[in-house]
């Protein structure tokens, strides 16, 4: 009898282990999407309070306060593991730390701060769209890019990038 219940036992646990061995990829594909959009929708937010801020806070005088225009614009540094967002005047620098698995990238000005002028838009050397890719390690086919236009308008886009985003 005992050895039975210990067969039956084993035979539970097996079930278990492949139903659970079977279960374990798509759940850690819909948590990779979930926290993807999860983050980029937040870092679209993150830039529209950025660009709300700018509107406010950015003068067209050259100094103000005894600090130079440039550093009155609010500015926005996107790292591979999070962001942090500069604000003006008071100094405070806030630091965005993603969901497990996340990562950023900037695939437009690699490495070069987002500034925003006093319009709310993209102060920058360059003339094409800003492109930020949120995506999960190992699951990059699920990536989403955060697109700001020249009209500073912000849209997620998921797949690979059109040609009138690239740098």
């Amino acid at each position: 009898m005992q050895g039975m219940a210990l067969l039956n036992v084993l035979v539970a646990v097996s079930v278990l282990g492949i139903v659970f061995a079977a279960a374990l990829p798509a759940a850690l594909s819909l948590y990779a999407r979930a926290a993807v959009e999860y983050e980029a929708v937040h870092l679209a937010a993150e830039i529209r309070r950025v660009q709300a801020i700018s509107r406010v806070t950015a003068m067209e005088l050259y100094m103000l306060e005894g600090r130079r225009s440039w550093k009155r614009d609010p500015r926005l540094e996107i790292y591979t593991d999070g962001y942090a967002l500069h604000r003006p005047f008071d100094g405070t620098v806030r630091v965005h730390e993603p969901l497990p698995l996340v990562r950023f990238e900037q695939e437009t000005a690699h490495g070069k701060r987002v500034a925003f002028d006093r319009n709310g838009d993209i102060a920058r050397d360059w003339s094409s769209n800003m492109t930020i890719r949120v995506y999960a390690v190992g699951h990059e086919q699920d990536a989403l890019r955060v697109v700001i236009d020249q009209a500073a308008r912000i849209r997620l886009h998921r797949g690979a990038p059109h040609d009138d985003e690239a740098e």
